[in-house]
């Protein structure tokens, strides 16, 4: 079994990238480009949706600026 350390750098930015993804995904689907799981869903349930996919999406961009921000430029003397 392979076990992944992963920073938590790192892991703000993937969830990032996941919250961007449901936006997008939850945008197509406002516009009636896609429908989820093959299902049609109504206009209201799409907005509120993507409503929460943003609300995601600011959040996740909090978590990574701060955790960006945390990092300190290595120093050479």
């Amino acid at each position: 079994m392979s076990t992944h350390a992963h920073s938590r750098e790192a892991n703000a930015a993937e969830r990032f990238v996941r919250a961007t993804r449901q936006v997008d995904i939850a945008f197509r689907v406002v516009r009636g480009e896609i429908e989820p799981q093959n299902r049609p869903i109504e206009h209201s349930l799409a907005v509120r949706q993507l409503e929460q996919a943003l609300d995601e999406l600011a959040e996740a961009q909090d978590f990574f600026d701060s955790e960006v921000g945390n990092i300190s430029p290595k120093q050479t003397n």
